[in-house]
This record gives C-alpha cells, sequence and structure tokens, in this order.
C-alpha cells in the first residue's frame, strides 16, 4: 500500500482518537477510584456519625439473643447474638474495657467469631443496650486495616 496524504491523515486522525480515548478511560479509572477513596471516607464518616460506640475489640463471649415470646416447647427461637468483648481500643464513646452489644438475626445473619478482634460501630437501642445495626458495623480486623489507619491518623488530629 502507497502512503499518500489520504492514508496518512486517516493514520493520523485514528492514532489521535486511540490515544484520547486512551486517555479518557485511564482519567475515568482514576476518577473513579478518586471517588472510590471519597466514598470509604463518606461511609467512615457516616458510621461514625452515626455509632455512640466506635472501638476495636476481641471477642470473649457469644451468647444466644432468646425469643421467648417465639419460643415454644421444646423449640427455641433466637433472635441474634449478644456478645461480650475486651475493648483494645475506643475512638467514641465510653472507654469501658468490658463491653456486651447485642446483633440482631434481622440485621445481620453472620455469626461474629469468638477470640477474633472488630471494629465495631455500636449504638444504643429502644432499650439503652448497645446494638451493631447491620453487618458492616462489624468489620473483622484482617479488613479493617485502612479503616482502622484512618482512625489512628483522625485520631491523631485531635
Amino acid at each position: 500500500m502507497a502512503w499518500n496524504k489520504r492514508s496518512w491523515r486517516l493514520f493520523f486522525n485514528g492514532s489521535i482518537l486511540g490515544i484520547a480515548a486512551s486517555c479518557a478511560v485511564t482519567s475515568s479509572a482514576q476518577e473513579a477510584q478518586s471517588a472510590a477513596a471519597d466514598e470509604g471516607a463518606d461511609s467512615l464518616a457516616l458510621r461514625y456519625a452515626a455509632a455512640e460506640l466506635v472501638a476495636q475489640v476481641q471477642i470473649t463471649g457469644v451468647h444466644r439473643d432468646v425469643d421467648n415470646a417465639l419460643s415454644e416447647p421444646g423449640m427455641i427461637a433466637i433472635s441474634g447474638y449478644v456478645y461480650s468483648a475486651v475493648s483494645r481500643q475506643v475512638w467514641k464513646g465510653e472507654a469501658n474495657r468490658l463491653i456486651a452489644f447485642r446483633l440482631g438475626l434481622e440485621a445481620c445473619d453472620k455469626k461474629l467469631t469468638k477470640g477474633e478482634s472488630y471494629l465495631i460501630f455500636a449504638s444504643p437501642d429502644s432499650y439503652g443496650r448497645l446494638q451493631l445495626r447491620g453487618c458492616d458495623s462489624a468489620v473483622a480486623e484482617p479488613e479493617a486495616t485502612q479503616l482502622l489507619a484512618r482512625l489512628r491518623d483522625f485520631d491523631k488530629q485531635g
């Protein structure tokens, strides 16, 4: 194929469009990452603001929260679990060493593990007992490293 003026122009315009599209995709990806980071910061800020207690805890006991009204002879209705824990660090709320909180099955169907550490965001229920409002209110320590780092930075800033 002989390269004439028209073929050079088509090649050049196609290359420019390809480069522009590549830049747009890269820019969009960077904007998406930035938005995700902002969303994570917003998510942490919202969870922090909504919670009465924000703490890193280690679960020392797991107890069934029995619903006596729904239970029948020979059958126990469990409405959730009550956890006893030892606080490792408290960012918001009373800094009691021993903490008890509830996680109802209506809010989250996962069960926390005895001996494991979690970052929790707890609020009082209508009876004044601490409870977690959903699965995202208890973040296992391995998944909470970024949140913990941001909370520690927040703590240093005062």
